[in-house]
Formats: C-alpha cells, sequence, structure tokens
C-alpha cells in the first residue's frame, strides 16, 4: 500500500479534499495578509510597540480564522453510493437537450484555470502527505524545545541571594504582578530568559550578577518580568503552534519575526518605565552583545530570552538611544485606517468570487408524477424528464441532481452544483480520476445553461419516447433467464476438519412497472397488469425474505455452535501443554540437581589434579636432588611398594625408600604403608607420562 493510498484510508474524501483547497488557499491568503500588515506597520512607526504587537497579532490570528472558514466552506461529507436510492433524484429537462455534445469556445484564462484546477485536484493528496510529513517534523522539533525548556529548570541550577528575590519581588510589584517570580542562576544559558508560566522562573547566566552593575540587573529583571506581565511565554507557545502549522508559508514565519521584534520592544519600553534610565538599559544590552559574541548560542524557541535575536539587538540599542517620538499624526491614522479598508474589501472579494455557490439548472415547469423508484432503475432517470422520487417514510435526504450531458457521460451534482459523481458509458467514474473530466463537464455544462429550454409539446414527446424505452427495457430486463451462477471453487479441506458455514446470500427485490403518461390508455392498462404482476413478486419475495432471515438465524446458531467447539477444543489444548510445561519443570529441577553433584566432583577433581600436580613436582625435585635422573625430563621408571623403591629397575636405599613414602604421604594425605600393605599395591610412574596406583 501507497503513502497517498494509506492517506486515502486514514481521511476522509471530504477532509482530504477540504484540507488541500485549505493549504492552497492560505498560500495567497497569507501572502495579502503580509502585504497588508507591512503597509500597516510602516503606517504605524509612530505607534507605541504594544499597539504594533497588536496588530501583528491580529494578521497572524487572522490567517488562522481564514483558513478555518476556508476549510469549512469547502468541506461537504461524502455521500454514500447507497444513499442515492433514498436521495430526492431531480434530473434536469434541459438534460434531453444535451443529447449530442455541444462545444463552446473557451476563453485562455479560463482554459487555463480549469488546467490548473485539475491538477491541482489530482495532486491533492501527495501535498495533503507532504505536509502532514513536515508538521509531524515541526512537531518534534517543537517537543524537544519543550522537553529541553523543562530540563533548564530543575539541571544545574542553584537560587540566587535573598537580596536579588527580594528585588525582583519589588520590580514585579511596579509591573503589577501578582505572583512571585523565583530567579536563579544556571549553568546551562548563556542569556538571561525567562520560563513557565503557571510558575515563571528567571534564569541568569552564572557570573552575570558579579559582571554587571545592580541598575543594570534591575533592567534586566525589569524586561524578563515584562515577559511575564504580558503572558508572553503562553502567546509564544499558541504562536510556535501556529508556525508548526503553516511551516511552509514564508509569510507566516515573516508575521511571527514581526511579532516577536514588537513584542522585545514592548517589553523594553515596560522595563524603562520601571529603571527610569535608557543608558543604563542600552548598556545591559551592549554588554550581553559582548557575552554573546565570546559564547555564541542560541536560546530555545519557547523561552523568552532577554536579548531576543542577535540581528534584531542593534535595532532594540539604537531604538533606546534615539527614542524617537510616538507621536501618529492624523494622516498617518487615516492612512492606515485606508489601507485595513482596502485589504478587507479585497479579502471580501477573492472570498465571494471563490466561495459563492454555482447555479444548478432549473427544470422546466412539469407537473411531476411521484413513485417509487428502486435502485436498478436510477441508471436509467438521465434520459427522462423530471422526476420527484419521495421516500416512502418521506424523508429525504440531500438533493441530488443527475444530469446527462453527453450520450456517453452523466454528472450527478449536489444542492450547491459541485459534481459529486460521474459516470461514463454506464460506469462510475473513481474520485482520482475525476479531474482528467473536469473541462470536458464545464463545457456541456456552460453548452446546457445556454442552450433552449423544450417547449411544453416537445417535452411531452420527448417523455413519451423515454418511457416507451424505460417500458421496453424494464420487460427485457424482467423476463430475461439470469445468466447461470459460476460453480464455487474447490476448497481444500484437511482430514478430520469441517467447512466453515457460509453466509446466506439475502434474496433481490423485484422491479417496480414505470408509469406511464395519463393520456395513455394502453399504457395505463399495461401498467395496471404490470401492478399485479409486481404485487405478486413482491409477495414472493416478502416469502423469499422470511427465508432468508431463518437461514440467517440457523447460521448464526451455527457458527456459536462452531465457537463454542473451537473454545472446547482451545482449552483441551491450554491444558496439554500446561501439562506439558509442568513436566518440563520437574525435569529442569533434576538436571539442575544433576548439574549441581557434577560440579561438585569437578571440584573435587581439581583439587585432586592440584594435589597431583604438586606431589610430581615434588617427586622429580627429590629424584633430580638424589641424582637418581638427570633433569625433570629425562625418561624414567619410579616404583614404589612395600619391598622397597625402585628407580629405572634399581632398587635404592631403605633411607631414600622412607624419604618418598614421606613425601608421597604427605602429598596425597593419605597414610602409603597402609595403602602398600595392601596384596600388589604400588605406586608407579612410568617415563613422566602417567601415574597410576595398583
Amino acid at each position: 500500500m501507497t503513502p497517498t493510498n494509506l492517506l486515502h484510508e486514514v481521511l476522509p474524501p471530504g477532509s482530504l479534499n477540504a484540507l488541500g483547497w485549505t493549504l492552497l488557499h492560505s498560500v495567497w491568503q497569507g501572502t495579502l495578509l503580509a502585504i497588508l500588515l507591512a503597509i500597516l506597520l510602516r503606517l504605524m512607526h509612530r505607534h507605541s510597540a504594544a499597539t504594533r504587537y497588536r496588530v501583528a497579532w491580529a494578521g497572524l490570528m487572522a490567517l488562522v480564522l481564514m483558513a478555518g472558514i476556508t476549510y469549512y466552506k469547502l468541506y461537504e461529507p461524502a455521500v454514500p453510493p447507497a444513499s442515492l436510492t433514498r436521495a430526492s433524484v431531480i434530473v434536469s429537462s434541459t438534460a434531453v437537450t444535451a443529447g449530442a455534445e455541444v462545444l463552446t469556445t473557451q476563453t485562455f484564462w479560463e482554459e487555463v484555470t480549469a488546467q490548473s484546477q485539475a491538477y491541482f485536484e489530482q495532486h491533492l493528496p501527495a501535498m495533503v502527505l507532504l505536509w502532514l510529513l513536515g508538521m509531524v517534523v515541526m512537531g518534534m522539533r517543537l517537543l524537544g524545545g519543550w522537553v529541553y525548556v523543562q530540563r533548564l529548570r530543575s539541571y544545574r541550577v542553584q537560587p540566587v541571594p535573598e537580596a536579588w528575590q527580594q528585588k525582583a519581588a519589588a520590580v514585579g510589584r511596579q509591573l503589577g504582578l501578582a505572583q512571585a517570580v523565583a530567579v536563579a542562576e544556571s549553568a546551562l544559558v548563556k542569556m538571561p530568559m525567562v520560563i513557565g508560566h503557571v510558575k515563571p522562573l528567571i534564569l541568569l547566566p552564572l557570573g552575570a550578577l558579579a559582571g554587571l552593575s545592580t541598575a543594570q540587573i534591575e533592567a534586566i529583571l525589569a524586561h524578563e518580568l515584562a515577559h511575564v506581565h504580558r503572558k508572553d511565554y503562553l502567546l509564544n507557545l499558541l504562536q510556535s503552534l501556529v508556525e508548526t502549522l503553516f511551516f511552509f508559508h514564508p509569510a507566516v514565519w515573516w508575521i511571527s519575526d514581526c511579532i516577536r521584534t514588537e513584542r522585545e520592544h514592548a517589553c523594553d519600553d515596560l522595563a524603562i518605565s520601571v529603571c527610569g534610565d535608557s543608558l543604563t538599559y542600552a548598556y545591559a544590552l551592549t554588554h550581553l552583545e559582548e557575552l554573546l559574541m565570546k559564547n555564541p548560542t542560541s536560546s530555545p524557541q519557547l523561552t523568552m530570552a532577554f536579548s531576543g535575536r542577535r540581528r534584531t539587538l542593534l535595532s532594540r540599542i539604537t531604538r533606546l538611544v534615539q527614542q524617537p517620538a510616538l507621536r501618529p499624526s492624523f494622516s498617518e491614522g487615516f492612512l492606515a485606517a485606508c489601507a485595513l479598508t482596502a485589504g478587507l474589501l479585497v479579502f471580501s472579494a477573492t472570498a465571494w468570487a471563490n466561495y459563492q455557490t454555482p447555479d444548478a439548472p432549473q427544470p422546466a415547469h412539469q407537473e411531476p408524477v411521484a413513485l417509487p423508484v428502486p435502485a436498478p432503475q436510477q441508471e436509467y432517470l438521465a434520459t427522462t424528464a423530471p422526476v420527484n422520487v419521495p421516500e416512502p417514510e418521506e424523508e429525504l435526504e440531500e438533493a441530488l441532481t443527475m444530469v446527462q450531458l453527453a450520450d456517453d457521460l452523466v454528472i450527478v451534482q449536489n444542492k450547491k452544483g459541485k459534481v459529486v459523481e460521474v459516470y461514463v458509458n454506464g460506469k462510475r467514474v473513481p474520485k482520482n480520476e475525476l479531474p482528467k473530466y473536469q473541462a470536458r463537464i464545464e463545457r456541456q455544462l456552460k453548452a446546457t445553461k445556454n442552450a433552449k429550454t423544450m417547449s411544453h409539446e416537445e417535452t411531452e414527446r420527448a417523455m413519451a419516447v423515454a418511457n416507451g424505452t424505460l417500458q421496453e427495457v424494464e420487460r427485457e430486463t424482467r423476463f430475461a433467464p439470469r445468466p447461470p451462477m459460476a460453480p464455487r471453487r474447490p476448497v481444500s479441506v484437511g482430514r478430520g476438519a469441517s467447512m466453515a458455514p457460509v453466509s446466506p446470500v439475502p434474496p433481490v427485490p423485484p422491479v417496480a412497472p414505470v408509469a406511464p403518461l395519463s393520456n395513455d390508455k394502453e399504457g395505463q392498462k399495461r401498467y395496471k397488469q404490470d401492478l399485479k404482476e409486481y404485487e405478486t413478486q413482491l409477495k414472493e419475495y416478502q416469502a423469499q425474505l422470511d427465508e432468508f432471515h431463518a437461514q440467517r438465524e440457523a447460521y448464526g446458531a451455527t457458527v456459536q455452535v462452531d465457537r463454542q467447539a473451537r473454545l472446547v477444543d482451545q482449552a483441551r489444548r491450554q491444558e496439554d501443554h500446561k501439562r506439558r510445561m509442568d513436566e518440563h519443570a520437574v525435569r529442569m529441577k533434576e538436571h539442575e540437581k544433576r548439574m549441581a553433584e557434577h560440579a561438585v566432583r569437578m571440584k573435587e577433581h581439581d583439587e585432586r589434579m592440584k594435589k597431583h600436580d604438586a606431589m610430581m613436582k615434588e617427586l622429580k625435585a627429590a629424584l633430580v636432588s638424589d641424582g637418581l635422573i638427570k633433569s625433570s625430563e629425562a625418561d624414567y621408571t619410579f616404583k614404589l611398594d612395600k619391598t622397597g623403591l625402585f628407580v629405572d629397575d634399581k632398587k635404592q636405599s631403605d633411607a631414600l625408600y622412607q624419604k618418598y613414602k614421606k613425601i608421597i604421604s604427605t602429598a596425597t594425605g593419605e597414610d602409603i604403608d597402609m595403602m602398600l600393605k595392601k596384596e600388589g599395591s604400588n605406586f608407579t610412574i612410568n617415563t613422566n607420562k602417567s601415574t597410576k596406583t595398583k
């Protein structure tokens, strides 16, 4: 399954179409908003930073609001195919005049617009998929920034002295803060910043309190507390979410940049109003700029850093030193109002052009004949006069219009005039292939709208011909023998297994006859006969339906019995598995016991080998020392029994005999005399390769 097909499975067609067009419309909407905002900010250069900040925020929220309205206007729930049988089908009489395809000449711009719309319709799923992937990446980036900000709150942080805490509280009271804001030093930050909204925390770099004057520290605290007073942390989080949604739009990033710039200017103004000395504040900015140049770093996206962004720091210092007059003139205000009004008019006109509903073709004045139309006959309605089909329960759903534009082309429109289904040569066109027929449909609709309406007599004749054709087709369909069902494919069933029960198939309802014209007496007579046959078929259908319900109940009972049997078999297999697992556990315990005994024996064997090696080493050293062998590597035979000591078959002295008996007894820990008293027992070493005791 391709990613595009997976996207079709996850998102409904209506949501996918509305979302794709909303993203496309947001491009020009955001561009126009950015141009309007640039003009307003240019005209409002004498206004306060707080006012310009609100205007920039209004521009960003206007884009979000317009995107939401666009999605709402474009979203249309998908009409399921089955709903056509219960819908109110209205067949336009002008469709009869469109039997032959009428070609009209389109202008260049209409053709370009149609081709562009078809192109975007075809590639909407790919665009939405790319947008979703980009939004996931940006969302992960935003989440990582939030996690890092939470880490800054608790990692390598130490509180500042109480005097600075009291100074921050005093500045906060001057700004009207009701909550206390904590101040701490952090080893991870290089610039002063504030994080958090519910429990805000001001973080200062290590050594900042010692490197700046008291007035400069107070100015820095005033700036950060101004962020808390203005709730900038929460608004910045909302701004980051909007940037994540419109990550592809340069205008959104430009508007967001304007918001951050004006936010810092507004906090600068609040800080100066508290400390009262713009030069001291400018010196603090300059000193922090020097620190930033020595230790280049970037603050997290969700923090409110004192320095802001490096490229705006110089403009902030210039703004503080020059102190431009903030007295907007009447002409500037008038021009700003005119620009805002012009922008609203442009947006209103564009929105009206995009969202106005096209007029649906109106049927000619005819007296409708109401009758229930089954689903199999709906494909013939495109060639008849207007027929209103009410529901038996008189519960009508969304009104649809079926129009035959050519001999091989039939479209279905909703009440807004949008084409929801297309049929070519009697076959329904899939949704993803609709753009291929968009240009042709628009040409035919335009030709149909400009076509001459049929007179009353022409409509009567067309209705008579269409009804006669429908009756003939209906009779042929009714009496034509059904094709035989294809044999079922043989299913291989394992030995001892049974085939799964097959669900019964519901019967096919009969086809209702078509009512003739009121002045057609022969047709009325045939219609009455057909109605009687139809009632007989309805009774047979009801009997078949009752039989189907009985078979369905029997099928449900059979399925339940099979399910119970499978559950019993599963329980038996689980018991067998448990018994085998218990036996396996017993065997594992016995194996562990044998392994423990084997480990004990191996330990004893290792100890005996150590004693044997020590004894052999001591014996060889003694034999070499006594001159009985030349070296420890020489070949020799050593035999010790109750008669004496023999080396290379030569009997040695009794002193050596006692000496070597003592060496062997000490090494083995056994009484060698008791061992040698046994009949035929001796201790023999042959050529330094093996040792054995008989």
